[in-house]
């Protein structure tokens, strides 16, 4: 047990000390190369010789990097509420609707209003709409599967199954109905990080120091519901009331990172089951290595994105769902194994 333990904190020291050299070498990587030395040189007198490297790093990919991380962050802390909500280590933030609802609320905010008209900016504000119909379609998801006071799982992921298609359907009703700004749609529904902004950080630094907290505060309570509803009842919990605030709490966290970063799928699903598979179903510990292993995931992806094929910038969501599907079949296979 102790020799297990002992390879854990290794694990556990090498993925930061590989996190923090990762970051810092995600920022020599773009359209325009700047070299290793001068960010060591940026991070440690807080400038550089040259006023273009000084630029970019400032004001374009250390912010960048900044608000992915956190928003990677974000979602896999979303991830981790929804597992334990529904028992399902292979659940993620989208499947109760949100990321349909968003998608659909952007979309049609678009086709009515368009973008960059004084009707846009005062009805048509599309983080708004995003979020709003991120709310509304989580909403009506648990109100469908809510049977008297309880809320039985399988219901629930039922009828997150029900929204997704509808507001699926109804976005691309829209799309094809609506066509106008059809690239300001693809934007929302594919994700980039593109419009990432210093402004943005401050409130998901916020954000994500609350989702920490709460994690840690419900770590305990996590593990017992994660059993079974009946053994956490049995320990005096009140299972229906923490299912609808992890429900709520995880929706709002990931409604929020569609406002910012538009659709990005698998983060919120592959890197919770990791985390675990690392350091055991102990929230106390799977929480923080998912948040910050979801940083990290997040910020390669983006960086691939970028990078890899220029002059034009992958969608986000296309790259995370390109290396988040074959890792998950793998990290399936691998936990079949282990059964």
């Amino acid at each position: 047990m102790n020799e297990r333990l002992k390879k854990r904190k290794v694990l556990l020291a090498l993925l930061l000390g590989g996190g923090i050299v990762f970051f810092i070498f995600q920022m020599s990587l773009g359209t325009v190369r700047i070299p290793i030395e001068e960010i060591f040189r940026f991070f440690t007198f807080g400038k550089i010789q040259n006023p273009v490297y000084e630029t970019i790093l400032v004001d374009i990919r250390f912010p960048r990097l900044i608000v992915g991380f956190l928003i990677g962050a974000l979602l896999s802390l979303s991830g981790v509420f929804f597992q334990a909500l529904l028992k399902n280590p292979l659940a993620d933030p989208y499947i109760l609707g949100v990321s349909s609802g968003g998608a659909f609320g952007t979309v049609l905010s678009i086709a009515v209003f368009g973008t960059g008209t004084a009707l846009s900016r005062f009805f048509g504000n599309l983080p708004v709409m995003s979020f709003l119909f991120s709310l509304l379609a989580a909403f009506f998801t648990y109100f469908l599967a809510k049977k008297g006071k309880s809320v039985p799982v399988v219901d629930l992921i039922l009828s997150g199954v029900i929204m997704n298609f509808f507001f699926s359907a109804a976005t691309t009703f829209v799309i094809i109905y609506g066509w106008r700004n059809v690239n300001s749609a693809t934007f929302w529904l594919l994700g980039s990080l593109s419009g990432a902004l210093w402004q943005q950080v401050p409130p998901l630094l916020t954000i994500t120091g609350v989702g920490l907290f709460i994690g840690f505060a419900l770590s305990k309570t996590l593990n017992a519901i994660s059993l079974g509803e009946e053994e956490a009842k049995n320990v005096g919990i009140e299972v229906e009331r923490i299912k609808l605030f992890l429900f709520i709490t995880g929706t709002l966290v990931a409604a929020y990172t569609i406002t910012i970063t538009g659709i990005v799928g698998f983060v919120g699903l592959i890197i919770p089951h990791t985390a675990r598979m690392i350091v055991g179903s102990d929230h106390r510990k799977s929480v923080p290595l998912s948040v910050f292993l979801g940083g990290l995931f997040f910020t390669g992806c983006d960086t691939i994105a970028r990078s890899l094929f220029q002059p034009t910038e992958m969608p986000l969501g296309t790259i995370t769902s390109l290396i988040g599907a074959p890792l998950f079949a793998i990290i399936l296979k691998r936990s079949r194994r282990l059964r």
